[in-house]
């Protein structure tokens, strides 16, 4: 049985603050597997524990959902915290620093603590990163990884992201970190604590799925925060737009507006075919690693560079270029020396063979098979299709 659109049909309602009857001819058990992979079960636990017959939901399903919830309140409280903290922190040293994505967004859901959040963002001035860390090592806080744009602590088994550009890369033509390379100018700043623009900050979450539409996918968690940000904020779409052609991504960025207003009824829709797209969101959870190729993956990557055989696919696999490695956290020491790329590669090798054998194992082994192939270059076709490459 596909769940897919009775996991939209919930989000709809959770968004609309809608007491509904449950349709008693699902699958539960299977629907909660479903909407786990899209981090979205606490969101249907909403719905489904408001619902007119909720009885309809057998009590093992009903638990699962119920734990989900719980455990979703449970870690939201202790990320409030967190950020709280911070907050503190940077005020009594004078830090300039903007939470962004969930951290901001979540305060929009009708039931915040619903909106699961792996990770807190914050964006500082790239002049503070020192002192920022010296700051939060002071008060408990472990580094896990301190280089390129983005420095990983954890502290409580929570993980906060202090980014000083709020993304990076680029994808095919699209400059998405140069084009968001400003952002914290457009925040308006209550003493250290700043607030993105909104429409900057939604325009920044179209091109946020963008770029991992790119690595592996994007799922309905993503959608949802958009349609939750047009439905609490004034959200002005041709502003929006505007700033996505700094980076070309208006073409794509119509895409992902039609799908939120057919899903959600939210914002406006534009003539664009949307039904690969909302497949494509659908299919593979809620970053696109759910029942995913990864040798299809790697292979589209190096067709859009011109490549596609399977031995130049291992070799550029293996050795990347310095500007992808200098931000990889376990690789360190290589930001800022180009110089030390052989060692980089030999030391990236030996850490995926001791860490990540398995992943390497399935992502390399069917590379170079005709059905990968043709996967592959399906997908190139599509993201050229929707204004991605």
């Amino acid at each position: 049985m596909k769940y897919d659109r009775y996991l939209i049909e919930l989000c709809r309602a959770f968004l609309r603050g809608e007491q509904i009857a449950l349709d008693n001819s699902v699958d539960y058990d299977g629907l909660y597997r479903f909407s786990s992979v899209h981090n979205l079960s606490a969101v249907l636990f909403c719905v489904i524990n408001t619902a007119l017959n909720k009885d309809t939901v057998p009590e093992s399903a009903f638990k699962r959902f119920e734990n989900d919830f719980l455990e979703a309140v449970v870690r939201s409280d202790f990320q409030s915290e967190l950020i709280a903290e911070i907050d503190v922190l940077c005020k009594k040293d004078d830090i300039r620093h903007i939470f962004f994505k969930g951290a901001t967004v979540r305060a929009l859901f009708p039931v915040p603590e619903a909106r699961a959040m792996g990770d807190i963002d914050v964006l500082i001035d790239c002049a503070d990163r020192d002192r920022f860390k010296a700051l939060l090592i002071e008060n408990g806080f472990d580094c896990e990884a301190s280089n390129g744009n983005v420095y990983e602590y954890r502290k409580g088994g929570l993980l906060l992201e202090a980014h000083t550009r709020i993304i990076s890369d680029k994808i095919g033509e699209h400059d998405l970190e140069s084009a968001f390379a400003d952002a914290i100018n457009h925040a308006e700043f209550d003493g250290a604590r700043g607030t993105l623009d909104d429409n900057y900050h939604f325009a920044y979450l179209i091109a946020h799925i963008a770029h991992h539409f790119w690595f592996y996918g994007a799922g309905v968690k993503m959608i949802l925060d958009l349609a939750v940000m047009q439905k609490n904020r004034q959200i002005d779409t041709d502003a929006v737009l505007d700033i996505l052609k700094g980076c070309a991504l208006d073409g794509f960025a119509k895409v992902i507006l039609t799908v939120t207003h057919k899903w959600f009824g939210t914002g406006q829709a534009f003539d664009v075919s949307t039904e690969k797209a909302e497949d494509f969101l659908l299919s593979h959870g809620a970053f696109g690693n759910a029942n995913r190729s990864k040798a299809a993956v790697i292979t589209r990557k190096d067709m859009e560079n011109g490549g596609g055989s399977a031995f130049g696919t291992r070799i550029r696999l293996l050795f990347p270029p310095y500007s992808r490695l200098k931000n990889i956290p376990y690789i360190s020491f290589i930001d800022g020396r180009p110089y030390l790329l052989p060692a980089a590669w030999a030391y990236r090798i030996y850490y995926n063979l001791r860490h990540r054998r398995s992943f390497v194992k399935n992502a390399t082994h069917d590379i170079g098979r005709d059905e990968i192939k043709k996967e592959a270059a399906a997908e190139l076709a599509f993201f050229e299709e929707i204004n991605l490459l």
